[in-house]
């Protein structure tokens, strides 16, 4: 049976914690929202925490656009961004959350952004064998249409992690079947990546950045840490639009933390319209 409550948890503050007795998952209040912490009740958490603030973004955009709201921190855990990313990704969501208590979860809510006009939203449930299931929402408040975004949920794991995710094996003909994607800083000689030519593996070192993305089709990441097997499953749309270069999967790597990322098609959304990216969670002992 799933159990809903308060508490507080180190630095973040105000969380709620979700849980099936087994697993547990907290998401901030305070700020956010973050899913800050998730793993094996009691357990080590799988979740990057940015606990000396390394990583955060600041400067003249934040102080001619966003005075009073400070400037933009990692914090860590799992958070909803949009696509693509230019300076006004970086909101500061240091504001605290709406909170809305379902019968298996809740939803959290952010203030909206005043920079874009969208409001983002998450709404997290688990089943009683422990299965998350995570309703990604981007709103928009405005007066004017967002122009072309797409929804980009970032898992930001601790370091340790081993990623992998299938390739496709479609059979397309004279046509090509699978793509990858690299970054401008990505070595592809760098021996963290690995391809056989069905699925990529990455693994976390203590090196600088490194991100590779894919089209995948059967849109599940499996990430090996800590002991356990985690895996985010999320929509493949057959001819849509996705973001950098066409990926609808992304992993990202540094010297501190190992990202899984999910994108949706790329869309736009006129005023008062909503949008929705679903990622379903596992976590299992290895």
């Amino acid at each position: 049976m799933v159990g809903i409550g308060r508490t507080t948890y180190g630095k973040y503050g105000a969380c709620v914690e979700i849980t099936d007795g087994v697993r547990s998952l907290l998401v901030t209040t305070d700020i956010g929202p973050r899913i800050i912490y998730f793993g094996m009740k009691g357990g080590e958490n799988i979740m990057f925490e940015d606990k000396g603030d390394d990583i955060n973004k600041g400067g003249k955009f934040f102080d001619d656009n966003l005075p009073g709201k400070g400037i933009w921190h990692i914090y860590g855990g799992h958070r909803l961004w949009k696509s693509p990313e230019y300076m006004d990704t970086y909101y500061p969501d240091n504001a605290p959350v709406d909170v809305k208590m379902t019968s298996h979860g809740a939803i959290f809510t952010a203030e909206p952004e005043v920079t874009t006009k969208l409001q983002k939203s998450v709404a997290i449930e688990m089943s009683d064998d422990g299965v998350v299931t995570i309703r990604h929402r981007i709103t928009n408040t405005g007066t004017q249409n967002s122009g072309k975004i797409a929804l980009w949920a970032l898992t930001v794991m601790d370091k340790g992690a081993v990623g992998e995710f299938k390739l496709s094996q479609a059979d397309t003909g004279f046509l090509p079947n699978r793509n990858l994607v690299f970054w401008q800083y990505s070595d592809m000689t760098d021996d963290r990546f690995a391809t056989d030519g069905k699925k990529v593996t990455l693994t976390w070192k203590d090196r600088p950045p490194f991100k590779v993305g894919a089209l995948i089709d059967d849109g599940k990441i499996t990430i090996r840490t800590k002991g356990v097997v985690f895996t985010k499953s999320f929509g493949y749309e057959a001819g849509a639009d996705y973001p950098d270069m066409q990926c609808n999967a992304e992993l990202y790597t540094n010297e501190l933390m190992f990202e899984v990322e999910s994108l949706s098609p790329h869309l736009t959304l006129e005023p008062g319209e909503s949008a929705e990216h679903v990622e379903v969670w596992t976590l299992e002992k290895e």
